[in-house]
């Protein structure tokens, strides 16, 4: 078994957990507050900024020029679809960009992108690849589900749905997957054994970032 399969099936509580989620369970119904989709939006986009600099990082880091032009290209997007959520989201749901900007990273989106940050900072290449993966993979795995729950005509968030069921965002998923897995193959054990902890830890802060999101979570104390 490789890598992704692996590191996928250690995590399947927590996958199976997400779907059960109300925030995911009223987004595939079309039924979940805007209030709560509008508090979501503008975390991602305050995480999406963050990610960016991550897959920079990785970018450098990268051991051949191939894989420094694929992270390099992932970071771009990262950041055009950060814009592209200022654009339309942010004004269907009337956020204003000086509302954007002076909001707060939630603790849960502080924690997760300062892991990210810490990763890609102080370990090698497979390392930071496997800690961004779970953001890749589990947003596409759980967009196509809840596409094919979905009544294309009645979904306020059809939009936010076609963003992760896109041809193009597959195909990149699936190329960093085949990275993990081709850097595991010549990854030493221990290598490999945090290649594991931090999909795994990455993964739970993919739930967390959701319900924190459910919940307008906010910081308790100024």
């Amino acid at each position: 078994m490789n890598f992704s399969a692996q590191a996928w099936d250690n995590i399947d509580n927590i996958y199976s957990s997400i779907l059960k989620m109300e925030f995911i369970q009223q987004l595939e119904q079309g039924s979940l507050s805007k209030e709560i989709f509008q508090h979501y939006i503008i975390q991602d986009g305050i995480y999406l900024g963050e990610f960016a600099r991550v897959l920079a990082i990785i970018a450098a880091k990268a051991p051949t020029a191939d894989l420094q032009l694929e992270f390099a290209l992932n970071a771009q997007i990262a950041i055009a679809v950060e814009r592209s959520l200022h654009t339309e989201f942010f004004r269907e749901f009337n956020i204003s960009p000086e509302v954007a900007l002076s909001s707060q990273a939630s603790p849960t989106c502080l924690n997760y992108t300062n892991f990210l940050l810490a990763t890609a900072y102080q370990h090698s290449f497979p390392i930071s690849v496997a800690a961004v993966l779970p953001c890749f993979w589990i947003y596409l795995e759980v967009g196509k589900h809840i596409y094919q729950q979905v009544n294309e005509q009645d979904n306020f968030y059809q939009r936010w749905i076609d963003t992760y069921i896109d041809k193009d965002f597959e195909a990149s998923v699936e190329s960093v997957i085949n990275v993990a897995n081709d850097m595991a193959t010549k990854a030493s054990n221990s290598e490999l054994a945090l290649m594991n902890q931090v999909f795994y830890r990455a993964s739970q802060f993919e739930w967390m970032f959701w319900d924190s999101a459910y919940h307008l979570e906010r910081w308790q104390i100024n």
